[in-house]
């Protein structure tokens, strides 16, 4: 292994699951010392690629290095070296965090297990709270316990698979400044998955997209929205027929999306342009026949970087779990 030995190397990952192809070619390289995030909906992939990458699942074809370890042929070398938070809960909650701590340094045949576990409780600010019993923490108090605990044994790589899944938008924001605080700290490469457009927008250096265990779009989150170009308008509108045509032939357009409504005539249309301010009077002239409801102007969010890849709109399932 060399200083420019990628943290996650990935190429033509699959991953069957009966007849579906969970990942299905998934190519991913993330630098050492990265904070990176797998964006994409529910059913994308995510979480299986961490499973594989973590050891937890053997892949069904391509390769997978951590720090230049084949998870496969190597997995006994590439567990000591990463850190898991999974997306479901698993605190005990007639135990303490201290307790929990001490589980994983003891598990973990860690020499100096009470400094460890003083330095994590401090370093996740729970040492008022050492010694209460978890089941009455708020969600993000548990997040913050267990992402110290996958930071104990102080790993080079750490997976988080959907870390603030369910928080409300405090909880949420406290985890991603003790996520902050905690890569500086630990100096491990983070890993992280997520359908949170602001989640990976704030936090990760470089991300993918990923969507049917595909790679769609990689790179930093402001080139890839750069990469789209112009501003965007997004036109609600009351018949989408031959709109898509109409809006092509105002100057200065790039990309013209529609999304079909519930009744399959009306719906939006989401446009892409140079210099948005002032060609809008001539994309509202181009469109008036189609009867516009609504119209919004705004440069290119995650979002739309997703929804120009894939026809969907990236936080569709966030919503929806959010509601449920």
């Amino acid at each position: 292994m060399t200083a420019t030995t990628p943290a996650v190397e990935v190429r033509g990952l699959v991953k069957r699951f009966g007849d579906t192809r969970a990942l299905d070619g998934l190519d991913l390289c993330v630098p050492e010392g990265a904070f990176f995030g797998l964006l994409g909906p529910n059913g994308a992939g995510k979480t299986t690629a961490v499973s594989v990458l973590s050891t937890l699942l053997r892949p069904d074809g391509g390769t997978a290095h951590l720090l230049g370890h084949d998870v496969v042929t190597e997995s006994a070398a590439v567990r000591p070296l990463v850190g898991l938070v999974f997306q479901e809960a698993t605190l005990d909650p007639e135990l303490t965090p201290r307790e929990h701590l001490d589980l994983y340094a003891r598990l973990y045949h860690l020499t100096d297990r009470r400094a460890r576990v003083a330095e994590m409780l401090a370093l996740i600010g729970l040492e008022d709270d050492a010694d209460r019993v978890t089941r009455g923490f708020s969600g993000g108090m548990k997040r913050r316990l267990e992402i110290g605990r996958g930071l104990l044994h102080r790993p080079r790589v750490l997976f988080l698979d959907e870390p603030t899944l369910g928080l409300d938008v405090a909880a949420r924001a406290v985890v991603w400044e003790h996520l902050r605080h905690l890569r500086e700290a630990a100096g491990a490469t983070i890993f992280l998955t997520t359908h949170y457009m602001e989640e990976a927008d704030r936090l990760c250096e470089s991300l993918a997209i990923v969507n049917r265990g595909r790679v769609v779009a990689q790179g930093a989150p402001e080139e890839l929205k750069r990469a789209l170009g112009g501003d965007v308008v997004c036109l609600d509108v009351e018949r989408l027929d031959g709109i898509e045509s109409q809006l092509s032939n105002v100057d200065g357009v790039i990309d013209v999306v529609r999304e079909e409504g519930a009744d399959g005539s009306s719906g939006s249309v989401r446009v892409t342009l140079n210099d948005g301010p002032r060609r809008l009077a001539a994309l509202l002239e181009a469109a008036r026949a189609h009867g516009v409801c609504e119209v919004t102007l705004h440069r290119p969010t995650l979002d739309h970087v997703f929804l120009h890849h894939t026809g969907t709109h990236l936080d569709t399932d966030a919503r929806t779990e959010s509601a449920a």
